[in-house]
Formats: C-alpha cells, sequence, structure tokens
C-alpha cells in the first residue's frame, strides 16, 4: 500500500468517525461532510486509478442509493447513513462496500435487540414490527417511525456502519 492509499484509508475514517458524532449529536449526518467525502474520493481515485476508476466511483455511489431508498421510504434508515455508504463506497471497492452493507445490518439488528432488551420492550417492538410488515404485505404503507412511535428504541445507525467498515477492513487485512 503506498502513501496514497493511506491517506485515502485515514481520511475515509476521519470521515465515518465524524459522521458517527454528528449523528449522535445531532441525529443527523450533514451534507457536508458527505460532499467533501464525495469530493475527496473523487480526487484520490483519480490519483490512484486514473480517470477509468471515476466510473467505478459513481457506480459504489449509486449502489446504496439504489438497494437501500425503500428503506428510507420506510422510515427505517436516514438519508444520511445512505450517503454515507455511498461515501464509504466511494473509498473502496463495490467487495469492501458490500461486505460493509452486511456487516452494519447484522451489527445494527445486534444493537437494536441489546437496546430494546436494555428498554424491557423487546416482545411489544416485536409486536409492533409484525404489524408494520403485515399492513406493508396488504398494501398499508406507512412509516416505521409513526409505526413504532418509540424514540427510545431507535438506534444511530452510523455507529453500526463504522463498526461494519472496521470489521470489514479488518478482515481484509488479516485474509488479504
Amino acid at each position: 500500500m503506498n502513501v496514497m492509499q493511506y491517506a485515502s484509508e485515514l481520511i475515509l475514517h476521519m470521515i465515518v468517525i465524524v459522521a458517527v458524532i454528528q449523528d449522535f449529536k445531532y441525529m443527523r449526518i450533514s451534507n457536508r461532510l458527505i460532499i467533501m467525502g464525495l469530493i475527496l474520493s473523487l480526487v484520490f481515485g483519480i490519483f490512484l486509478g486514473g480517470v477509468p476508476r471515476i466510473f467505478h466511483i459513481l457506480v459504489n455511489i449509486s449502489f446504496p442509493v439504489v438497494m437501500l431508498y425503500l428503506l428510507y421510504l420506510f422510515g427505517a434508515l436516514g438519508a444520511g447513513d445512505i450517503k454515507l455508504f455511498s461515501v464509504i463506497g466511494a473509498f473502496t471497492n463495490f467487495k469492501t462496500l458490500t461486505g460493509c452493507m452486511l456487516a452494519a445490518f447484522a451489527v445494527g439488528a445486534v444493537i437494536s435487540v441489546v437496546k430494546m432488551l436494555y428498554n424491557r420492550n423487546l416482545r411489544f417492538s416485536l409486536f409492533k414490527s409484525g404489524v408494520f410488515f403485515r399492513d406493508v404485505l396488504q398494501g398499508n404503507i406507512s412509516s416505521y417511525r409513526e409505526t413504532m412511535a418509540e424514540e427510545q428504541n431507535l438506534i444511530h445507525f452510523s455507529l453500526a456502519i463504522q463498526i461494519g467498515l472496521l470489521a470489514i477492513k479488518g478482515y481484509a487485512y488479516m485474509h488479504g
């Protein structure tokens, strides 16, 4: 790994850390941070892979938006989280992006269950989730957040994204 690759990795992790801090502090991730991340990824991409790398960056930016848009519409995932996945995709390859997404959802599920156990409302929350999914299957589409209506069960998904990224990067380092 050369100096530019190390710098790219460092910038990516710094952006994700700042996103987590913003999420915990404001319950949102700023668009300025996302735009800065996307611009820096393009600059690093051109230095590391030339102009052909831009095509791969654009595909990786678009993939999370296309794949996760329904979760956003249902209110199950924030726009900032999807955009953060796009930034990660812009800095990494498709395999790392998809691995990070899968790992983040697994980590997010664990965090959610632990939080519901802590709040002593796991069974009630599972029941409400079942009602929501039944309604969706019957064509009665509503917001997941409105259905659940318990702010105490919301999680800062950016933390799950960060843990997922670290897990995938660590796995790649150990096995690559």
